[in-house]
């Protein structure tokens, strides 16, 4: 088992090193494909035609994706439940002195689902039925976004040394409307980018601060708008007052 997690580790930073030269070279971004340290995003914009006729029968992919809510919301309940159950069970072998003893189920490598080190998941099978299960859940993606009008960009393959995920590019524009207009203030992106900040790696401390800013902003705006009305009313007043003047006069 050592000898294996050695070998598999020295073929692992051999993939990686070349995974750097080949980005370094530009030989990735060539083929449409995006490097981020030991980890591939594998794009293609082929296939895109077939998921168009796929999802020709809309009505059929709407009525689908429905039951498979309906389904998703009984399983989280199930599984809920399962986790509950299993919890008591436990509770009551501890209780009762009757807990069982740790066996090969138990070891760490077959508690991790990893096809070549848990032993009950073969290496080939198992990376056979992961890019399976990918492929058929990214490609209900793309077939949904279809049936619904929605475009699709490119399809794409994430993986490190073996596939690991998947992904659809679909037009964000579309499945999210006037809320990605909202959210998408140019102004505030090149001010934010000007300040260097960023969502995804902002700290706590700077999220505080960039809403304190932001709060102390709106307040002054607000303060400003109120005394804008304020002199705006004291200009009226004696103007209002001036006309009054004029016609009470005979």
């Amino acid at each position: 088992m050592q000898t294996t997690t050695q070998l598999f580790i020295i073929i692992f930073l051999i993939y990686w090193a070349a995974v750097f030269w080949l980005k370094k070279r530009g030989t990735l971004a060539k083929y449409n494909i995006s490097a981020f340290g030991p980890i591939l995003m594998i794009e293609t914009t082929r296939g895109l035609k077939y998921i168009d006729k796929i999802a020709a029968p809309k009505r059929f992919w709407r009525l689908f994706a429905n039951i498979g809510i309906v389904l998703m919301f009984a399983g989280m309940i199930f599984m809920f439940s399962l986790v509950v159950f299993s919890d008591i069970v436990l509770l009551q072998t501890i209780l009762n002195g009757t807990v069982i003893e740790p066996n090969e189920f138990h070891e760490l490598k077959n508690i991790i689902l990893i096809p070549g080190v848990n032993q009950f998941i073969p290496l080939v099978w198992g990376i056979i039925a992961l890019v399976i299960a990918i492929f058929i859940h990214e490609m209900m993606h793309s077939v949904l976004a279809r049936a619904e009008d929605i475009k699709v960009h490119a399809v794409g393959v994430i993986a490190a040394l073996v596939p690991i995920g998947g992904f659809a590019k679909i037009d964000e524009r579309q499945l999210y409307g006037d809320e990605l207009d909202d959210l998408d203030d140019p102004k505030k992106d090149k001010k934010e980018q000007a300040d260097g900040y960023n969502d995804l790696t902002a700290s706590i401390e700077e999220i505080r601060e960039r809403e304190k800013a932001e709060r102390d902003a709106a307040e002054k705006a607000e303060r400003d708008a109120a005394g804008y009305e304020t002199a705006r009313q004291e200009t009226a007043e004696p103007e209002a007052n001036k006309h009054s003047k004029t016609s009470d006069r005979p």
